[in-house]
């Protein structure tokens, strides 16, 4: 099973029962093939960059699941059977790998020497005469 993010826009004619009702049968349509929803945002209002079918706002939902790649497929044909669906897209989501440490650039800017850090030879030797008596 792979992760998935499914993002799509709902006309913005329906009531908000109808928008949580539709939502929901998309996440049902996700289980009935053996995947599961894991996170659902939305519906929030927002305005479009250019007019989909003559409107200017949509709801805007995403959700995140795990499904078999074969059965993506199912999903993206009930998705275009839906009037109300505007636009939709699902993505698949890796899962974050943090570089290991040799490979990452540090992010600690190196301390510039300062005049108290900075030791003359000459104490340097006569540390050393020191520690050889």
């Amino acid at each position: 099973m792979k992760n998935y993010e499914l993002t799509y826009l709902i006309s913005p004619d329906l009531s908000e029962e109808q928008v949580q009702t539709l939502i929901a049968k998309i996440n049902d349509a996700i289980r009935a093939d053996n995947g599961s929803v894991s996170n659902t945002s939305g519906p929030a209002k927002t305005k479009l960059g250019y007019l989909i079918e003559k409107n200017a706002e949509a709801f805007l939902v995403s959700t995140y699941f795990s499904s078999d790649p074969d059965k993506v497929a199912n999903l993206e044909k009930a998705l275009k059977e839906q009037k109300e669906v505007l636009r939709h897209i699902i993505v698949v989501k890796r899962e974050f790998r943090e570089k290991p440490a040799r490979l990452r650039k540090s992010t600690k800017p190196s301390a510039p020497e300062t005049e108290a850090e900075k030791v003359e030879l000459k104490e340097i030797d006569q540390k050393i005469e020191e520690i050889l008596q």
